[in-house]
């Protein structure tokens, strides 16, 4: 009894807590992702409503002058898409979650939530005094994003701690590349950004976009690709 004790011990001491599989944690976050792209839209208050402009005597032009807060919605949507697209792909690589990997989520969690903020801080700041400002406020609020995200990367990474260890090793490679690189370029687009603004944000922005594209199909090693219904529950 005494070496089983010990032998959980020094497992619970290796996995930092006890492991579980993926599909409460990806539900816990598919939730957060839903709940942070239906509220975008409310947001934005349609005029003549309580919370809306009054006193306009052209509707079409009152709408027309909310292009601040559409933009603001067509980024955040953008830029949390991107994100959920991500998060759904590497449920392909994640195997396992514990606690400090779950610990890291709620930090990435977070950034998503809080994103909205200085997308719209910039979208109702551009074109005046106040822009440079703000576009130092976004991209430092994209950069803190990428930099959660890697986050749960690096934890889960070393010995695949949490990583399908069927995975090829050239594959995770590639992907430590992407991810990494794109983490470092919105980084340095934060001092960029103090010196030429749009050019940062436009940098920032464009990092994030490209996790819009499909990201390369996971390669296994020889042998020990899953079956079917293995890729159909991820």
């Amino acid at each position: 009894m005494m070496l089983r004790n010990k032998r959980n011990q020094l497992t619970d001491a290796e996995t930092h807590g006890a492991e579980r599989g993926l599909d409460r944690f990806e539900g816990f976050s598919d939730a957060v992702f839903a709940i942070a792209l239906t509220l975008l839209i409310v947001e934005i208050k349609v005029p003549g409503s309580p919370e809306g402009a009054h006193g306009y005597s052209d509707l079409a032009r009152a709408m027309a002058e909310q292009w601040r807060e559409f933009l603001a919605l067509v980024l955040c949507y953008v830029v949390i898409g991107a994100y959920w697209l991500q998060h759904h792909y590497t449920g392909r690589i994640y195997a396992k979650t514990d606690h400090w990997f779950g610990t890291i989520n709620l930090l990435f969690i977070l950034a998503i939530i809080v994103i909205p903020y200085p997308i719209r801080v910039w979208c109702f700041h551009l074109g005046t005094g106040f822009e440079p400002v703000a576009s130092v406020t976004l991209v430092t609020g994209l950069a803190l994003t990428a930099s959660a995200w890697m986050s749960k990367w690096f934890y889960a990474m070393p010995g695949r701690r949490l990583m399908d260890e069927r995975l090829a090793p050239d594959f995770l490679q590639q992907m430590t590349r992407r991810y990494g690189a794109a983490t470092l370029v919105q980084i340095a687009a934060v001092p960029l950004v103090i010196v030429a603004p749009r050019i940062g944000v436009a940098i920032a922005l464009l990092c994030v976009a490209f996790f819009l594209l499909p990201q390369p199909a996971p390669r296994y090693k020889p042998g020990e690709e899953p079956n079917e219904a293995e890729k159909s529950n991820k």
